[in-house]
């Protein structure tokens, strides 16, 4: 009697299991609404070229947590070369197992270099650009330590480089509230929770929650001061760099909120929430 094979199983593509405080990994839900760094990759370079009239080649990334940015700035041309600054050794860690390791090919990771050190203190290899977003500069709260900062990365740059500062601020920033952004499997809060006028001193946090009424709280927590334009403005020109601009954010129409395109200008609008970037040469 002949026999008959069994028919074969087709292969199913399993859902994911829904995220959960418990399961998720909060630097993967930071990197999935916070960052974006491929189109970070291109818009630095595209505004680097603008001020420099070069490509970028080298760039330094402080305050780089899980250098993802770094990592795609080194993928975009073969001639690239990252370094990542970062005090905190465990997620630099994370960093180059689910960044480093799954993005970058051995030879492209020869080009990148993580550094577990001081950002007031690295200074080699110059950079042709230093970057310093997501407003982490502004764990520096007086005067001094901001200054010293800007002072060092003009030291750290090449003659002709570029410094990027992120900047943020409005009446709707020293309110007390939660925004809330609905992610796939996940919710994103922002909340701001004091805010000091006569120090500045601010504290923010992120929080996810999730579809099983699950929520991970404090996340991240910030303790920062809240610097103004005209402060920052001054303290680049004060540290030797020269332009110093302000890239402004427009407005979508539709939204009310930021469209994503930065304008150089010399008066922003009186907007309740703006975000900015703070743009310093160092002179050739």
């Amino acid at each position: 009697m002949a026999v008959r094979s069994q028919p074969q199983s087709r292969s199913r593509k399993t859902k994911p299991a829904p995220l959960t405080a418990r399961t998720a990994d909060r630097h993967v839900l930071y990197q999935r609404a916070v960052q974006a760094p491929e189109t970070d990759a291109r818009f630095y370079d595209r505004w680097f070229r603008k001020y420099a009239g070069r490509p970028l080649r080298v760039l330094r990334e402080d305050f780089c947590g899980t250098a993802v940015l770094a990592c795609h700035h080194v993928k975009r041309h073969p001639d690239n070369r990252a370094i990542g600054v970062d005090l905190h050794g465990p997620t630099l860690a994370w960093g180059r197992r689910h960044n480093v390791q799954p993005l970058l090919d051995a030879e492209q990771q020869s080009r990148l270099s993580l550094l577990q050190q001081n950002v007031l203190e690295v200074q080699r290899p110059q950079a042709d650009a230093i970057l310093a977003l997501n407003f982490s500069y502004s764990v520096f709260k007086t005067r001094a330590q901001l200054a010293a900062y800007l002072k060092n990365c003009h030291r750290s740059l090449r003659p002709g480089g570029v410094l990027f500062l992120d900047a943020w601020g409005g009446p709707d920033v020293m309110q007390r509230k939660t925004d809330k952004t609905r992610h796939r499997g996940f919710v994103y809060e922002w909340e701001q929770r004091s805010y000091d006028p006569i120090s500045h001193d601010i504290v923010c946090a992120i929080h996810f929650s999730f579809p099983d009424g699950s929520r991970l709280r404090d996340a991240f927590v910030y303790e920062w001061r809240l610097w103004t334009l005209a402060e920052l403005r001054e303290l680049f020109v004060e540290a030797g760099f020269a332009p110093v601009d302000v890239l402004w954010e427009g407005t979508d129409s539709k939204t009310g909120g930021g469209n994503g395109v930065f304008r150089k200008t010399v008066r922003g609008g009186m907007d309740e929430a703006w975000i900015s970037i703070v743009v310093g040469r160092k002179p050739e």
